[in-house]
């Protein structure tokens, strides 16, 4: 008789910062391409990590972040949340973010990104985002 292990659900924002037709992508120190995005903290509300993670990540301060949904690959649980970066808007690296670039969405490849980031480009994440989402309430993320 075979036991199945259940592996924990683990729960992270992912947020998709687009301008114009591009989106955002980011990059560890080692690793491929990904949207940004960053574990919850225990008793997090999901929109309060997005906020946290383009604040420490890229010194983004986001006061429109919309909930997509969730979609789960593997054992994560993707809190989808997308931010409009207005034209002119500086990004900074921070928090062990060693690279940034915008793509247009039809250059974005699979095999360009980070298995988990290619699993949400694989679900159709391009016309998932651009549904009408209800926007969530949040204020900027401020560490004032």
């Amino acid at each position: 008789m075979s036991v199945a292990k259940h592996r924990p659900v683990r729960a992270k924002d992912t947020v998709i910062c687009s301008r114009s037709d591009k989106v955002l992508l980011v990059r560890r120190k080692g690793a491929k391409w990904k949207f940004p995005s960053a574990p919850l903290a225990t008793g997090e509300a999901p929109i309060v990590a997005a906020a946290r993670e383009l604040w420490k990540a890229l010194a983004l301060r986001c006061t429109d972040l919309n909930a997509m949904g969730t979609v789960e690959v593997g054992n994560v649980l993707h809190h989808i949340f997308t931010t409009e970066i207005p034209d002119g808007s500086s990004v900074a690296l921070g928090k062990g973010i060693v690279a940034c670039k915008w793509v247009c969405w039809e250059e974005l490849r699979p095999t360009m990104l980070k298995a988990t980031a290619a699993a949400l480009l694989s679900r159709d994440l391009q016309e998932f985002i651009q549904q009408d989402g209800c926007p969530a309430s949040v204020q900027a993320y401020n560490t004032n």
